[in-house]
């Protein structure tokens, strides 16, 4: 009680020096400690037919992101008291007063139009105690119906900057690898109006490590394909599979430098494997390290000038860092006998990676130099993080709902949602880039 009474105070302090008209934003508490209520009505079509069906897709997609955030409690839409095709659009046509009765804090209202194959939204958030629209929360959205989805991811991205002072990831993909289409592992991508990931290979064999080329249009990955792995990529659009790395040098993995110039990759030499520097066509540039115990899993730094990557250089695998041009690393992970997978934060202030509990691994999130470690899952077994092009998010393949399949956490672990459903394993997911 006496907890409660200090956040309630301390809340009423921030709140009484606010000016009235002023947005108490997200960013306040963080994603899943509070939840504002939002209405989203499909957008208001003056035509019907195609164009409301194109606008209930749009609010669906929509409320999906912002349910995901962990900023937003979306309402029910049979609770809703207006008739989307009748009720206004503007400030002064809306019912506050029924919205309110409902429990919304926050409504979503607008219009869209089709043109044969073209589409226009234009929508706006409102503030319903307020009795008005927030300031930069409009929108005029143009595309092809086949961009709908794009529309709705978007105009998410755009209500997390609006609500918490930075854009939200939503307008982004996912690549894994999963067993959906059978035993063997392939390359799929996920967007988050998908219900099942889309299938981009078909190696028939194991692949692995998938890494996003920083213009995502292609995929680099590794492939047992010829019984030795070696590194190839995929063409999103195209689907067409290229080799990448040299047919002479074994790979198990890589990842793309962040202005896309050179890949760090894991190679493997009589046994042992080590982290090498390869241009952008796949050519050996140097060796980065050369020790006697297995290096792997590389993971760029946002400046594109020192890497994280697991060694067991010190009896067991633990998570280090380095610099491209330094010769020794420094290790980060400190607790736990078994820590691997490093991710580096895009805003490169944190690195996560997994470490083994027990039986099962979790996450865990960390400052750059490896301090104020937390652990933020517990259900399952939690591995292969990847951080959201905005930093507040991590998708990780987990196995805590019978099968390994990609869920969503924020980096302090208490909002977590999953992402995929249906059979075949999940795995080793890698969260692109936003979509310009």
């Amino acid at each position: 009680m006496r907890w409660t009474r200090f956040v309630t105070a301390a809340l009423c302090a921030v709140l009484a020096v606010v000016p009235a008209h002023a947005v108490v934003t997200g960013s306040i508490f963080g994603p899943g400690s509070e939840s504002f209520a939002i209405a989203i009505v499909p957008p208001k079509s003056a035509g019907g037919g195609a164009a409301a069906s194109l606008a209930q897709q749009f609010a669906r997609v929509l409320s999906r992101d912002l349910e995901l955030s962990g900023y937003f409690r979306v309402l029910d839409p049979r609770t809703f008291v207006e008739d989307q095709q009748t009720a206004g659009v503007t400030a002064d046509a809306i019912d506050f007063v029924s919205w309110a009765s409902i429990g919304a804090q926050q409504l979503v209202k607008g219009t869209i139009d089709s043109d044969g194959d073209a589409v226009t939204i234009e929508v706006r958030l409102f503030d319903v105690a307020e009795r008005r629209d927030l300031a930069d929360s409009g929108r005029r959205l143009q595309g092809s119906r086949a961009d709908l989805p794009r529309m709705a991811h978007r105009y998410a991205d755009q209500l997390l900057a609006v609500v918490t002072g930075e854009r939200g990831p939503f307008d982004s993909k996912i690549a894994l690898t999963s067993t959906r289409a059978g035993r063997l592992k392939d390359i799929y991508v996920y967007t988050f109006d998908m219900t099942v990931p889309a299938r981009l290979t078909n190696e028939r064999s194991i692949t692995v490590a998938p890494s996003w080329r920083p213009d995502q249009r292609a995929i680099l990955f590794a492939s047992y394909r010829e019984h030795q792995p070696r590194l190839f990529e995929v063409d999103v659009a195209q689907r067409a599979v290229t080799q990448f790395s040299s047919a002479a040098r074994i790979y198990i993995g890589g990842a793309w430098s962040p202005d896309g110039t050179q890949v760090l990759a894991t190679r493997e030499d009589d046994g042992n494997t080590d982290i090498e520097l390869l241009d952008r066509w796949g050519a050996p540039v140097r060796r980065l390290t050369d020790h006697w115990g297995i290096d792997v899993s590389p993971a760029w730094a946002p400046d594109g000038r020192r890497f994280a990557f697991c060694s067991s250089r010190s009896g067991s695998p633990q998570i280090y860092t380095m610099g491209i041009d330094e010769k020794e690393p420094t290790r980060v992970s400190r607790t736990g006998g078994y820590n691997t997978s490093p991710a580096w934060s895009p805003k490169g202030d944190l690195i996560a990676w997994a470490t083994r509990t027990g039986d099962t691994f979790q996450i865990v999130v960390a400052r750059a130099n490896g301090a104020d470690a937390k652990t933020i899952t517990g259900a399952g077994s939690n591995e292969d993080p990847s951080w959201a092009p905005d930093g507040r998010y991590l998708v990780f393949s987990s196995s805590r709902s019978g099968r390994r399949t990609l869920w969503l956490a924020d980096r302090d672990g208490r909002t977590q949602k999953e992402l995929t459903t249906g059979g075949g394993d999940d795995t080793s997911p890698a969260w692109s880039s936003r979509s310009e």
